[in-house]
């Protein structure tokens, strides 16, 4: 009897273990679809208090000439929710959730964004990518990876890495006023190009009920220091 208790037991182990971890799996995506629809709820909430439309999820060719950015070149399985978007200081101006996921199974990771959009006339900008520098970055452009650098604000140059097909348009576009403002505010990513400027930070997205004030931050601070004075 022992024994035959013994070889059951190893038997149902396995299916038991195999079990649990699918009752894990499901249960955690509950709970994530649970908080996703909570964070849908609270930026709609936010757009409504704001006076200002909301989108639940849109598709990327919502965003005029996506396909020039680096940002939305990147992975598979992309989207766009949360979108609120409106006007603001003479400009088009949104924030919405982006997420694209690269590599697959176990190897795949998923990056999460809240990102500002402004399109605005008054922007002429070069194509450019603008980001935090890393190691990585600094030995490949030992090798001659493109990386722009300023003599004039050699902390710029040290904490970011910017790059584009226009250097010298590029670096008439970036001012001192602008190399002041990422120094003071490293981490920032910064993708601009004709009339639209996008702003993001590494896999970070904003409290619902902060998602008005940050895209005012943004306006006042970004898209000011780039656009022309008339």
């Amino acid at each position: 009897m022992e024994n035959l208790i013994t070889m059951l037991m190893a038997f149902l182990f396995p299916i038991l273990i195999f079990v649990l971890i699918i009752g894990l799996i499901i249960a955690l995506y509950l709970y994530n679809k649970k908080k996703e629809k909570e964070r849908m709820l609270a930026m709609q909430h936010a757009a409504q208090v704001a006076g200002w439309q909301f989108l639940p999820e849109t598709q990327l060719p919502m965003i005029p000439h996506h396909t020039y950015f680096n940002l939305f070149n990147q992975g598979h399985s992309k989207s766009i929710r949360n979108m609120i978007y409106g006007q603001m200081n003479g400009a088009k101006a949104a924030i919405f959730d982006y997420r694209y996921t690269v590599g697959s199974g176990k190897n795949s990771h998923t990056y999460n964004y809240s990102v500002l959009y402004f399109e605005s006339p008054r922007l002429q900008l070069p194509m450019f990518t603008l980001g935090p520098e890393s190691f990585m970055h600094k030995f490949i452009s030992a090798l001659g990876y493109q990386d722009i650098d300023f003599g004039n604000r050699p902390e710029f140059s040290k904490r970011y890495l910017l790059r584009g097909q226009d250097e010298q348009a590029i670096m008439r576009a970036f001012n001192d006023h602008i190399l002041a403002f990422y120094e003071a505010n490293q981490g920032l990513h910064t993708e601009g190009g004709g009339s639209q400027l996008f702003l993001y930070r590494q896999n970070y997205r904003v409290e619902p009920q902060q998602a008005i004030q940050y895209l005012q931050w943004g306006a006042d601070n970004v898209l000011s220091l780039f656009q022309r004075p008339w």
